[in-house]
């Protein structure tokens, strides 16, 4: 059994789908090569700056300095080191998440949590992953304390999106980095 939730409203109509699994495989990419990234859901701070509404050359340019705050190259070369993971989900299926995040090892036990086109992945106790705790991971309560996490994270990666000094870019990239990448 999937465990996917959307109960709770992150914002007006937006849920997150909440899915446990364990990394299956991990691969270093270029966030910019579209090509590897096919199929694959997109994560981090790295995904909330690419899925943001607005494509303007200024967006774009504030983009390329999220990467550099987040500590890649962005800013001084056209690649965006990251990792694609591949997660098992629970009733089988694979997913792929591409982030900027590093830490995730296979074997990890992980949630993946989806909504409004961007994705989230964090590392989550390994009992998360045993079948018999599903039961318990669809408890009412259980479910609103993932979704407001979840939710926390969307807010903080929409902070960055909006930043508009280096100092703010610097606050949301921390704020992500404490709520987004348990």
């Amino acid at each position: 059994m999937v465990l996917a939730t959307g109960a709770i409203a992150q914002r007006a109509g937006q849920v997150a789908t909440i899915r446990h699994g364990t990394v299956v495989g991990m691969q270093t990419v270029d966030l910019n090569n579209s090509d590897a990234l096919k199929g694959a859901l997109i994560g981090g701070a790295f995904g909330a700056a690419l899925t943001s509404s607005s494509k303007s050359s200024s967006r774009r340019r504030r983009n390329a300095a999220i990467g550099a705050v987040m500590g890649t190259a962005a800013g001084a070369s056209r690649s965006n080191m990251g990792r694609l993971y591949s997660v098992r989900a629970m009733d089988g299926t694979i997913i792929q998440v591409a982030t900027e995040q590093t830490e995730i090892r296979v074997d990890d036990c992980v949630m993946v949590e989806e909504s409004g086109g961007r994705a989230n992945i964090r590392r989550a106790a390994q009992s998360a992953c045993d079948a018999a705790s599903q039961a318990v991971l669809n408890e009412p309560e259980i479910v609103a304390e993932l979704q407001e996490e979840a939710a926390e994270c969307t807010a903080a990666k929409e902070e960055l999106v909006a930043a508009e000094t280096d100092e703010q870019m610097e606050f949301a990239v921390r704020k992500i980095q404490i709520l987004c990448y348990n």
